[in-house]
């Protein structure tokens, strides 16, 4: 599994169309690009695990994973004529982000030794 992981900030007073736009673009290409397993968005949300934790230099208050059958699927995606209006429209709407991919494992069935030696 390969997740194309966005942490990202809209600028302030963003408006309301531009991340409508930015939503529906996404729903369809999650729908539209073979290969997409899941793609979920959401907002950062305040936990108190009754002890300190470091968050980084930055945080950020939304997030996209998209979660792909393989590297080809991935590609796909990137490469889709939609997504290219996506990212448009997205840099735009951005105060700021931070972007990956990562090869994934499910911890409950897979080892993840492989990937942490």
């Amino acid at each position: 599994m390969i997740a194309h992981i966005v942490l990202f900030t809209p600028k302030p007073n963003i408006s309301r169309d531009l991340l409508l736009a930015c939503a529906q673009l996404l729903e369809r290409l999650a729908r539209e690009v073979p290969g997409v397993v899941r793609a979920s968005v959401g907002r950062s949300v305040a936990v108190d695990p009754g002890y300190p934790r470091p968050l980084g230099e930055k945080t950020y208050q939304n997030a996209c994973v998209i979660e792909f059958d393989d590297k080809p699927s991935l590609l796909a995606y990137l490469t889709h004529p939609l997504h290219r209006e996506l990212g448009r429209l997205f840099w735009e709407l951005c105060e700021s982000a931070v972007v990956l991919e990562s090869e994934m494992v499910d911890a409950k069935t897979e080892s993840l030794v492989r990937f942490l030696v």
